[in-house]
């Protein structure tokens, strides 16, 4: 199940609390499906091949358990941010070997300025930099903490 959540700016996010793949692709098939049924994303199967050959030139695993994979692609129509939890862990590839619990899926459409592209990657980025940040957006018992929270964040 995912929700939008309403962000400050233009941009809105949904939100994955429990994300059941164990593969770091499904778990990136599964959120853009919830992007795409949103109607943020016109052809999930060629976003999905664009993540996974982002992911194949280095890993989006930032480390800390989060992982930050992002595109920019002419079929995403709005910048959206995709929050997944997993309780499991996914091996994301970080240097720090940690597993990600935390996935913060970056899509931006491709007529976007590269300031701007780089400008929302850094605010998910800084989301779940905060050991305490990062543990609350975690541990959100509904849907709706997580999206305060992720507000709060992305603030």
């Amino acid at each position: 199940m995912s929700v939008l959540v309403a962000s400050p700016g233009h941009d809105l996010s949904l939100c994955i609390p429990d994300l059941k793949p164990r593969r770091k692709e499904a778990v990136l098939a599964e959120m853009v499906m919830a992007a795409h049924q949103a109607g943020v994303v016109t052809d999930p199967v060629l976003l999905v091949e664009l993540l996974k050959l982002r992911e194949r030139l280095g890993s989006t695993g930032v480390g800390r358990g989060v992982a930050v994979p992002h595109a920019r692609s002419a079929t995403v129509l709005v910048p959206r941010l995709v929050v997944g939890r997993s309780r499991r862990g996914i091996d994301w590839g970080a240097e720090d070997d940690a597993p990600a619990s935390l996935i913060l899926l970056v899509l931006i459409p491709s007529d976007w300025s590269d300031e701007a592209t780089h400008g929302l990657i850094a605010r998910a980025t800084s989301a779940a930099r905060l050991q305490r940040t990062r543990q609350k957006l975690l541990d959100a018992s509904s849907l709706e903490a997580l999206a305060t929270l992720l507000r709060e964040a992305l603030a």
